[in-house]
């Protein structure tokens, strides 16, 4: 949308436009406007700066570098406290902190006897500015101040120790394990010995920390080992004397290595195993003696007694077979040749009875022995079990009793472990505190600078000249924002509603002589401007057309009164007849503009409905009514219908009317009034009036939805206008005409 097609309900809504953000060429141009400020804040901050930097004194920088990380020995199997892990980023800062920590400091203080070098004694000596102001307020309010304590040995030492902190700067990149010592002093041997200082105070402190740390846990353990010994043997003793009170001797004296003591077999439990097989194997007996007398029960039953195996593998038994087979023999061969009375058959058969009742006997002294066998046996099992359940009742009850003589073995197994770890650790800490080394390397040494390493005056310089520039360019931009008012017809063109119709310079001397000498042929930059906006006016785009003008301002002292007398008298120059209507009924002003007074009516015109004294030719062509004479005091707005009285009077006879209304944010009359003429002129004074009060003026007019036909920038000075106005009055000092 532009500017000749903006709603009437622009700006009304409270929402900034786009049209109402400055560009970046505005910066530029402001500085242009202000460069004479410019100039004289830049070159009135920069000359001191140079003074100052000029009296800077050289300093020289000394830099030693070390790497943290790395192990000097290696004792891996050692515990943490007498061992470091890798060093990781926040290792690095760690070691960093204490490298910049009061500690190292102090030591360092103290190793290069800095309380009595003259470079940190002046600055001890130097009293602080705080001090100074101080001191002289006091003095100028005639106080007395309290006489300063002198500072202790001590003091001085630690106030040196700061000093030098702030001298010495400790860095490290974050992307490597090295750590830069650099020191910055006034002397080139000092910063190399500050520097070098510091690395081997920074070594010798980690060292005594190291080994403090290893003799600490060695402390720890020998106060350790006392009572794990305690412990140790009073479990041991109280297994023995468990085991001696419940009788679990251990049959083994040695046991197999790793294998606890209570797993042992005991006494009971080797009778017992020994009982448990003399009773298997007695009761196998048993079983066979039972077997062997059942086998001869039945042959006895059945009359094979000699058959069986024991008989009949009886060496006697045999014996007495091999007898009895002869006398069977030789009773055969006697009962062939003698008869049964024979002597000798009746010998040969006592004989072979006889033997048959030896055989018989010893058959049945075979069968009693295994009935005697099978007895023993039995008794002999009888026994065993008896002796076994005995020993299964001990061993059940020792059992029990291993239960708790375990948990005291473990305890004191436990006790031991713990014990025997303990003197490890202990032997290793006694031989570790004399090898402890920090984890860092020194890579160089800080040598002694060959020339002077600051202050780098050029980049002071440098950054001085640029901070200038800026504080000028702040001051340029500052001055700009606090003044108020528009200053550009761009900034007039940004509040909605409005459009430019042309800006109109400041002039001296009174309005007359300018339009007389206009008349002379001595034109003016004024003049020639209020015939471009006539122009617009008459000529101009349908849009901006009128014969009655009606001109107004948001505020009083615009110069609205002297811009309608001047538009009507640019009508008068041009042979035309132009007529100001003065409707302010409360300060009417458009005579005064001209430095006139009030003249009497000329009743030679039909005036019969008009109301007020019309002054004729005050200037050529121009007549002013006063619609409300001072002497009057009416202080009544004029009414719409008046006006449409006196316009339809006077219409007729002017080329141009031209109203001159109060200003709209102190009264309604301009937006009244606006319905009877073809369109509004707002007045806006250069560096007066505000885009705010601008816009609340357009709302206004838009709530009596009267017709805005442009604004007029008025009293435009020649100096600080941006490069579009400053070109355009510099076309009229082309021509020779006067711009002020």
């Amino acid at each position: 949308m532009n500017q000749l097609q903006l709603s009437p309900l622009a700006g009304l809504s409270g929402m900034p436009t786009d049209s109402q953000h400055v560009p970046p060429t505005q910066v530029f141009r402001i500085l242009g406007r202000h460069r004479l400020a410019v100039v004289l804040v830049t070159v009135g901050m920069f000359a001191p700066a140079v003074a100052f930097i000029e009296t800077m004194k050289p300093y020289y920088t000394a830099t030693a570098m070390l790497m943290v990380g790395t192990r000097q020995a290696s004792f891996r199997d050692l515990q943490a406290t007498v061992s470091t892990p890798d060093i990781d980023a926040v290792g690095i800062n760690t070691q960093v902190g204490v490298l910049r920590s009061s500690t190292i400091a102090r030591a360092v203080t103290e190793r290069l006897n800095l309380v009595d070098d003259p470079e940190f004694r002046k600055v001890l000596d130097t009293v602080p500015l705080k001090a100074r102001i101080v001191l002289a307020v006091q003095k100028l309010f005639g106080i007395a101040p309290p006489p300063a304590p002198p500072m202790t040995p001590t003091a001085r030492l630690q106030a040196t120790a700061l000093v030098l902190a702030d001298k010495v700067n400790i860095l490290n990149d974050g992307r490597s394990y090295i750590i830069t010592i650099t020191a910055k002093t006034d002397n080139p041997a000092s910063s190399a010995r500050i520097a070098n200082a510091y690395a081997d105070a920074y070594f010798e402190s980690r060292r005594h920390m190291k080994v403090a740390a290893t003799w600490r846990a060695n402390a720890l353990l020998d106060e350790q080992i006392v009572p794990l010994r305690e412990r140790l043997r009073h479990a041991e003793q109280a297994v023995e004397a468990f085991r001696e009170q419940n009788g679990l001797i251990s049959a083994r004296l040695e046991h197999m290595p790793g294998t606890p003591e209570a797993d042992a077999t005991t006494v009971a439990d080797e009778q017992l195993m020994r009982m448990n097989q003399e009773l298997v194997t007695a009761q196998a007996a048993l079983e066979e003696k039972r077997a062997r007398y059942s086998e001869v029960r039945t042959a006895e039953r059945n009359g094979t007694v000699g058959n069986l195996p024991d008989v009949v593998s009886a060496p006697l038994i045999q014996q007495l077979q091999n007898q009895q087979a002869q006398l069977s023999s030789r009773v055969s061969s006697l009962s062939r040749s003698v008869l049964d009375g024979n002597p000798e058959m009746q010998a040969a058969q006592a004989a072979a009875a006889q033997v048959r009742r030896q055989i018989g006997a010893e058959t049945a002294r075979i069968a009693d022995s295994i009935a005697k066998d099978v007895s023993g046996a039995q008794a002999r099992v009888a026994a065993l079990s008896h002796a076994v359940d005995s020993l299964q009742k001990q061993v059940t009850a020792e059992n029990q009793a291993n239960v708790t003589l375990r948990q005291l073995e473990s305890e004191a197994n436990a006790a031991r472990v713990v014990y025997q770890d303990y003197l490890g650790r202990f032997a290793q800490t006694s031989t570790q505190a004399q090898l402890q080394e920090p984890e860092a390397e020194l890579i160089s040494r800080a040598e002694i600078p060959l020339g002077f390493s600051g202050p780098p005056r050029t980049q002071y310089l440098a950054i001085a000249l640029l901070f200038s520039m800026l504080c000028g360019t702040g001051a340029a931009l500052l001055a700009d924002r606090i003044r108020k008012g528009i200053r550009s017809t761009s900034q007039l063109d940004s509040v909605p509603g409005l459009f430019t119709l042309g800006m109109v310079p400041v002039f001296n001397g009174a309005l007359v002589r300018h339009y007389r000498s206009a008349a002379a042929g001595v034109s003016s930059a004024y003049v020639e401007t209020i015939e471009n906006i006539r122009s617009i006016l008459c000529f101009g785009h349908s849009r901006f057309r009128a014969k009655v003008v009606l001109v107004t301002s948001a505020r009083p002292g615009e110069g609205k009164t002297t811009f309608a007398v001047s538009l009507a008298a640019n009508a008068g120059r041009d042979l035309q007849r132009a007529l100001v209507i003065d409707c302010d009924s409360r300060n009417p002003s458009a005579l005064g503009a001209l430095g006139k007074t009030d003249q009497a009516s000329d009743n030679s015109l039909p005036v019969s409905v008009a109301t007020g004294r019309l002054a004729r030719d005050v200037m050529p062509g121009v007549d002013i009514l006063t619609m409300r004479p001072p002497g009057e005091r009416n202080y009544a707005m004029v009414s719409p219908m008046e006006l449409s009285r006196v316009l339809t009077q006077f219409s007729p006879h002017y080329d141009m009317i031209v109203l001159d209304t109060p200003p709209i944010l102190a009264f309604p009359d301009a937006a009244v009034l606006a319905q009877q003429t073809d369109g509004i002129v707002m007045v806006v004074k250069w560096g007066l009036t505000g885009s705010m009060e601008l816009t609340e003026a357009m709302r206004i007019l838009h709530a009596y939805d009267a017709r805005v036909l442009g604004s007029v920038l008025t009293q435009v000075p020649a100096r600080g206008l941006e490069s579009a106005e400053k070109r355009q009055l510099g076309i009229y000092r082309q021509y020779g005409l006067l711009t002020s």
